[in-house]
């Protein structure tokens, strides 16, 4: 199960101090214990966090929110805190949820804890938590959205709302509570004083005709005007005047509010108050059918959007949802039912295609149509990219054919870009002569999108998955073996135990990462405002930059996590190594003594909160003083820095807050705390005397086989491939087996030279730069290991003008794109990679 979401949200509590009416005494504690309010819980509306960026709360997620409270599906009760802290008690206990026009109100039951964080302690604000998506852990139930708790707190994120009051200084508005046999008491006493009067008074509305509504109304007005009444002479004259009352035969509901009254007025006090009832029942029932028509009429037009269905559907659907709609209801639960009834017309429309073809399945089957507009759109725009330069000179690629992973990506982006998709690509089809904004062009960002991941080649590497439902972590799955129960080689003798051997599929969590990039795009890219003036080189040129941008930040991660994740494994801590040689005049970087260093980790959520243990940590102290780690942002206060600026060496390097280097002296202690990788095996590429380079390389390829015998035979691992950079990859071929006459099987090269396979093994280059392998490491193992998950596909927002250093624009325009995804490589599963440095001795 996924933590939920927690918002802060105002919510007032209602009622406070009362007087009570009663035989006997009420002591303050009785008043004080078990108290119970109703408070606003949460309400709806769209809203903006730092930590979940914009969300919603509908009307919907309300209802569902009191259902899945009635149907228990948190499965105990549900409490308030005192600022998310449910370890030091509760506030209250939630005893009921109701839904009131836009609000999630809650009658709950005070603790004398809760009472005295609000009364005392400030705490005069109400935080809801909530999941959207709740999971038993047990059954693996799906409830939808779940209320979990919620909490008092002095800092909401929601403005607007009422603060929670527990008691009102105007006593005279106090509501009374009467003991119930005081209660009892009296009523019996009044009921029983004018109770043949009431009786005849019933008897003589029910002679006149009128609807069982019309004579409890009637009647109820009596009842409450005799509360009052002592004089029987007056009594009378009130039941008289009702029964007289000219009220139509079959009346529909009468409200009716009569002051106490007297023999001599009643008459005329009964007459006026009926024919107000009257006037204002006629005026409310015109307004209600009225408010009714236009929410039938808003319900109607909602689901005539649903081009997905076909008219016979959706006229059908509009006649029956129509009766279920009331004028009470907001706008916003008028189109939550339309929603609702258009999904579940939508499912019921694939079942019955399933079954034309002879599947009977249960569960929610789904049938997933191409969008026949965006597949329109990229026609366009492939058809024009083609005939400019970018293409023909390769920097374009313009796949014909989509990965499975590339596909699904693109499905959400079209999911949530349906309507610009469709607006777009009529546009561009001469459907439409121009456009009234100058937003950047949602095809634009689509086919970014696709010329990235379709041109990424290190993909073929790992596990590429998409959950698009994950907000903070999402679950990464692999696979263990274990058949270390397993006795004897398996051999079992008649009435002896059977060993078990296990295959098990576990998940792994990883928090999503928000990576994000601005970008310069110039105005041809944006503007235009008939489809014969856009500028499809200046597009082919943007495009191609842009998903360039995005290609070489998800290799770069990628890859730099394949081999954090293989140094990390067997990874031993070095322990304040002294550095030396600092002579504070031109020694501005450090050789530790044991390399590689293993790059550190520390996992964080989407606001950049740490989560967990950091791994690998590394810790720098000049002249006794820690030094932080250079973030290359040149925003850091001044001081000196630290930064690694060669992970496979071991190269430490001291700058100050610009990153420039700058030379420490030699005093006081000096020490650095890193982890050194084991996991890996060096190979010194010097060519000694006597020997030749092509000699020397062979070297690397023998580690090369040395670490596959290691995986396969030690580790039952096969690795699949080899990742080196192009520099690595060309040094290699130089070796001497390479030669055609020294040339051994599962070793070549491709017919460009470039290196194809060592031992069988085939190799992949990197294409992008800064990479912590560099020139120098052979990262090797099974492909799959490290997923790579996208929750959220690239997404560009509205660009704004670029400007120069005196603030005049230069005709271009710049735009905020993000992509939200998590990369990991199980921690049981690390072992299943390693490496090979190749370096010189005489170099470092």
């Amino acid at each position: 199960m996924r933590a939920g979401r927690h918002f802060l949200l105002n919510a007032a509590l209602v009622a406070g101090a009362v007087r009570a009416l009663a035989g006997g005494t009420v002591t303050a504690a009785q008043a004080e214990a078990g108290k119970q309010t109703w408070v606003t819980v949460t309400r709806t509306g769209t809203f903006t966090d730092p930590r979940y960026g914009e969300f919603s709360i509908t009307p919907a997620m309300l209802a569902e929110m009191v259902r899945n409270f009635e149907a228990n599906a948190y499965g105990q009760d549900i409490f308030l805190d005192v600022a998310h802290k449910p370890d030091q008690g509760a506030a209250a206990k939630f005893l009921k949820l109701s839904v009131e026009g836009n609000r999630l109100r809650a009658l709950v039951e005070w603790t004398p804890y809760g009472i005295d964080a609000v009364k005392n302690k400030g705490h005069t604000y109400l935080s809801a938590e909530f999941h959207e998506r709740f999971q038993d852990n047990e059954t693996g139930k799906q409830w939808g959205c779940v209320l979990l708790a919620a909490g008092l707190t002095t800092r909401p994120v929601i403005k607007r709302l009422d603060p929670v009051q527990l008691s009102q200084d105007d006593s005279a508005s106090l509501p009374v509570y009467v003991a119930t046999d005081l209660l009892k008491q009296l009523a019996s006493e009044n009921t029983m004083k004018w109770a043949e009067l009431l009786k005849q008074l019933r008897a003589q509305l029910t002679e006149k005709k009128l609807s069982e509504t019309a004579i409890n109304a009637m009647m109820k007005a009596a009842e409450k005007a005799l509360d009052t009444v002592t004089d029987e002479a007056a009594a009378k004259a009130l039941c008289e005047a009702l029964a007289g009352t000219d009220i139509p035969a079959g009346a529909g509901s009468v409200n009716i509010t009569l002051a106490t009254p007297n023999a001599r007025d009643v008459g005329s006090l009964v007459a006026d108050a009926v024919a107000k009832t009257l006037a204002e029942r006629d005026s409310a029932a015109k307004k209600l059918a009225e408010v009714h028509a236009a929410r039938v009429k808003l319900l109607s037009d909602t689901i005539n959007a649903a081009t997905s269905l076909d008219e016979a559907t959706r006229k059908t659907l509009a006649e029956e949802a129509g009766a279920m709609v009331t004028a009470e209801m907001s706008d916003e639960q008028v189109k939550a039912l339309a929603t609702f009834m258009i999904n579940q017309a939508g499912k019921t429309a694939i079942a019955r295609q399933l079954a034309n073809i002879g599947f009977y399945g249960g569960g929610n089957p789904q049938i997933v149509v191409p969008d026949e507009g965006a597949k329109h759109l990229h026609q366009i725009y492939a058809e024009n990219l083609r005939r400019t330069g970018r293409v023909g000179e390769g920097q374009l690629q313009l796949a014909e054919k989509e990965s499975p992973f590339v596909s699904k990506v693109l499905a959400e982006f079209d999911r949530l870009n349906g309507r610009l998709i469709h607006e777009e690509a009529k546009l561009l089809a001469g459907g439409q002569t121009g456009m009234s904004n100058t937003s950047l062009p949602v095809g634009f960002v689509r086919e970014v999108i696709r010329e990235a991941l379709s041109d990424l080649n290190i993909l073929q590497l790992v596990n590429t998955l998409t959950d698009f439902t994950a907000t903070t972590t999402t679950l990464i799955p692999y696979e263990l073996r274990d058949v270390s129960g397993v006795l004897n080689d398996g051999i079992v003798y008649e009435g002896q135990p059977i060993n078990y051997a296990s295959i098990t599929q576990a998940n792994d969590s990883a928090y999503i990462t928000p990576m994000k990039v601005a970008y310069i795009i110039t105005n041809e890219v944006i503007h235009f405002t008939r489809n014969s003036q856009l500028n499809w080189d200046a597009m082919a040129r943007n495009i191609e930059t842009c998903a360039r941008i995005m290609r070489e930040l998800i290799h770069r991660r990628i890859a730099n996590e394949l081999q954090r994740s293989s140094d990390a494994y067997n990874a031993v801590s070095v322990a304040a190594e002294p550095i030396t040689g600092l002579n504070g005049t031109s020694t501005s970087t450090y050789k530790t003594t044991h390399f590689p260093i293993v790059r550190p980790f520390q996992a964080r959520d989407v606001t950049g909160a740490a989560q967990g243990t950091a791994e690998n940590p590394i810790s720098v102290t000049l002249n006794s003083v820690a030094v932080q780690m250079y973030d290359g942002s040149n925003t850091q206060s001044a001081g000196t820095y630290y930064r690694i600026t060669n992970y496979n060496l071991g190269y430490v390097q001291f700058v100050n807050q610009l990153g420039v280097p700058v030379f420490p002296p030699n005093t006081g202690t000096n020490t650095i705390s890193y982890s050194r990788a084991t996991n890996v095996l060096k190979v010194d590429i010097d060519v000694p005397g006597g020997s030749t380079i092509e000699k020397q390389m062979n070297k690397v390829l023998q580690a090369v086989g040395a670490k596959k015998a290691e995986l396969s035979g030690q580790r039952y691992v096969m690795p699949d491939y080899l990742l080196m950079s192009p520099v690595l990859n060309d040094a290699v071929t130089n070796a001497e087996s390479f030669i055609a006459s020294a040339k051994r099987n599962g070793t070549d090269t491709s017919a460009g030279g470039d290196l194809q396979s060592i031992k069988g093994i085939p190799s992949f280059g990197t294409n992008a730069p800064g990479l912590d392998l560099g020139d120098q490491r052979i990262l090797m193992g099974q492909r799959g290991q490290l997923t790579y998950t996208v929750s959220k596909p690239f997404s560009l927002g509205e660009p704004f003008e670029v400007v120069n250093s005196q603030g005049a624009p230069v005709g271009k325009k710049q735009a905020y794109g993000e992509e939200y995804n998590a990369l990991k490589v199980p921690t049981p599963i690390r072992n299943r990679a390693t490496s090979v440095l190749a370096y010189s001795v005489t170099g470092r």
